[in-house]
């Protein structure tokens, strides 16, 4: 894959999580952050992820039953989407979730993949997934917009929590899930309009107590410490790019974390700031010309690892483990997207997917 197209598929995934139409996203740049121009007609999807440890391999099968299972020593799920499906019930235990995918961009259903292997179906030609559909990082919980609000409900049990739109709330604004704590027991969501934050609001889990956020102006939660704490990034940092650096805020303590780039920038008028968060680390993107390095940092801004991308790796997120990319191959159309972990010590496969595919894994959302 070229680097604009792999540039294309990085905007895409940071985009289409602005917006409460995630089809809208994928032919309108957001104007606070100036992005280079995307290939008309590419076949660029956007793709999210969380933590997931892949164990089998997963064919299609009949409904409500397990697929086919390869051997023990297979580490990669093989996901096709099934001829049939049943649909979700709207209440109701149905197991463990394992991935949310579309096979294409807006002619394909949307499916939640459960661990056991069964598939049911979220919907036709429904929101594309990144951005607006989220699953906790153990899998537990799947969230969704549901009539203008949000629903997060148990996939294990009977438990369904819904977040309501304000009362005179603009008829474009939505809920997208923002962060998820590692326990899976906390999620944030922001009430936006095309990436115009009007409110974040805090959902505590299982019991499902909510509460609104109270941030000072321009902070933006970017992620939830083990200790339950946010870090925040001061988006005024926004107006001094290029950034060599950008340093981050714990919301109580006020202890600073800062991000330094080595050999490059992370940011500037072509490329946007990327921050993600998992348990004590804090990943960001490096661009140095045509080539892209993840940097993971500790929480007190030591660089602990330097990830190159070669061309055809496309920067997802963290998961158990390692860092998951996406090998795109020449031809989507008619080729496998290779997800996989990469770590300083070697690279794990994970899900092998439909060209065309785009998927939220365990933990998916914007930050």
């Amino acid at each position: 894959m070229n680097r604009p197209l792999g540039e294309a598929y990085h905007h895409l995934a940071q985009d289409v999580r602005d917006y409460a139409d995630a089809d809208r996203a994928l032919v309108t740049l957001r104007p606070r952050r100036t992005r280079r121009a995307l290939i008309v007609g590419s076949a660029a999807l956007m793709v999210i992820v969380g933590g997931v440890v892949a164990v089998q391999q997963f064919l299609p099968g009949p409904p409500d039953t397990v697929a086919t299972v390869a051997s023990p020593t297979q580490v990669v799920r093989v996901v096709e989407p099934p001829a049939e499906a049943p649909t979700l019930p709207s209440a109701g235990p149905v197991g463990r979730g394992a991935m949310v995918y579309t096979a294409c961009q807006s002619e394909c259903p949307t499916f939640l993949l459960l661990t056991d292997g069964r598939q049911y179906l979220l919907g036709e030609r429904t929101v594309n997934p990144p951005g607006n559909i989220t699953l906790s990082p153990d899998g537990r919980w799947l969230g969704q917009p549901v009539g203008g609000g949000y629903e997060v409900r148990d996939l294990l049990g009977v438990t369904v929590h819904r977040l309501a739109p304000p009362a005179g709330g603009n008829a474009d604004s939505a809920y997208s899930p923002w962060a998820w704590s590692e326990d899976s027991r906390r999620l944030i969501a922001g009430y936006h309009a095309s990436g115009d934050v009007s409110f974040y609001t805090s959902l505590e889990l299982p019991g499902g107590r909510t509460s609104e956020l109270q941030l000072p102006p321009q902070q933006e939660p970017v992620g939830l410490l083990p200790s339950g704490e946010l870090l925040l990034l001061d988006q005024s940092q926004y107006g001094k790019l290029p950034l060599e650096r950008v340093t981050l805020k714990h919301a109580n303590s006020g202890h600073t974390v800062t991000l330094t780039s080595g050999a490059g920038l992370l940011a500037d008028t072509d490329h946007g700031l990327w921050i993600q968060v998992k348990s004590k680390r804090v990943f960001t993107l490096e661009y140095s010309g045509d080539r892209t390095t993840v940097l993971e940092f500790d929480l007190a801004g030591k660089q602990v690892a330097r990830l190159p991308l070669s061309a055809d790796q496309f920067p997802i997120g963290p998961v158990d483990g390692g860092f998951a990319v996406m090998r795109i191959p020449q031809d989507q159309a008619n080729g496998r997207q290779k997800l996989e972990s990469i770590s300083p010590v070697g690279r794990r496969p994970l899900f092998d997917v439909p060209g065309l595919a785009a998927v939220v894994l365990p933990g998916g959302a914007r930050h």
